[in-house]
């Protein structure tokens, strides 16, 4: 093998290691991105819930003519 074949040899060998530490890094970052959205789906369900709260409420006080603009 030439010098030339093993400069790229040895290139080919260093962009596979990087290429596969690419991967493993990705797939942890993966990982915990599915962590933090389910720890985000209890809040997304309580903004929900006090959205739909506050709707009721807003057409409850508007029907009971109790709505006042405010000061």
């Amino acid at each position: 093998m030439n010098p030339h074949q093993e400069q790229q040899a040895a290139l080919l060998n260093r962009i596979a290691i990087n290429v596969e530490k690419l991967n493993e890094s990705l797939e942890e970052l993966n990982k915990k991105l599915v962590r933090v959205n389910e720890g985000n789906e209890s809040t997304v369900l309580m903004a929900q819930i006090w959205n739909t709260y506050a709707k009721s409420t807003h057409i409850m006080l508007e029907g009971l003519g109790g709505l006042q603009p405010p000061e």
